[in-house]
């Protein structure tokens, strides 16, 4: 279990240190006293905010290079059953951590496509599409991941089509991109539209 949990929490990026303060817990051996550092963190793109059973707001903090966070709000927040033995004293963690399977409805949905200005060009219009959606770096490649070649294709040649719809004509390419790295384009020029997202095998697949 606890190679899986290291696998698990082993995306988590922590930053920004806020300030110190102390806190007291108990410990195997009685009341401990720490002097720590709160921090923020980021699970898959998004800010962790933990609550113990109770909703309340829980510190993460940093004490001597170790960064310490609830148990269960983090299993939570990957899809993991925390449980609790009394009679054992002893918490456990069960279940895996499912991949963000993707459909053409979401994959259509979150980009923010923008037509560049560009002059030289001629009769080109040169648009991008960047991802807006909310899943960080590892969290986007198991999305990707989770369509064949051909359905990214088929997709970004439908989110390039709608784009240009209201004002057809000349030749368009359209670049997708996610948090600046290049994940391919789209060519379109009268009733000829074909995508290319072998770039994007790179850096994800």
């Amino acid at each position: 279990m606890k190679r899986k949990l290291t696998s698990y929490f082993a995306g988590i990026l922590t930053a920004v240190v806020l300030g110190t303060l102390t806190v007291s817990a108990f410990a195997a051996g009685g009341l401990l006293t720490l002097t720590v550092s709160p921090i923020r963190v980021m699970v898959n793109g998004e800010e962790f905010h933990p609550r113990d059973a109770q909703g309340n707001e829980v510190y993460i903090f940093q004490s001597q290079g170790t960064t310490y966070v609830p148990l269960r709000a983090l299993s939570e927040a990957y899809g993991l059953e925390v449980g609790y033995d009394a009679r054992q004293n002893m918490a456990s963690v069960s279940g895996s951590v499912q991949a963000h399977a993707g459909n053409e409805n979401d994959f259509l949905s979150v980009w923010t496509v923008k037509e560049k200005p560009v002059t030289g060009y001629g009769t080109e219009r040169i648009f991008t599409a960047t991802y807006s959606g909310p899943l960080g770096m590892q969290g986007f490649k198991e999305w990707w991941k989770s369509f064949d070649l051909s359905t990214i294709e088929r997709c970004a040649e439908q989110v390039a089509a709608d784009a240009i719809s209201s004002s057809p004509g000349g030749q368009v390419t359209m670049y997708f991109d996610y948090q600046g790295r290049m994940l391919g384009t789209v060519l379109a020029e009268g009733d000829y539209i074909r995508g290319n997202f072998r770039l994007a095998d790179s850096w994800i697949r």
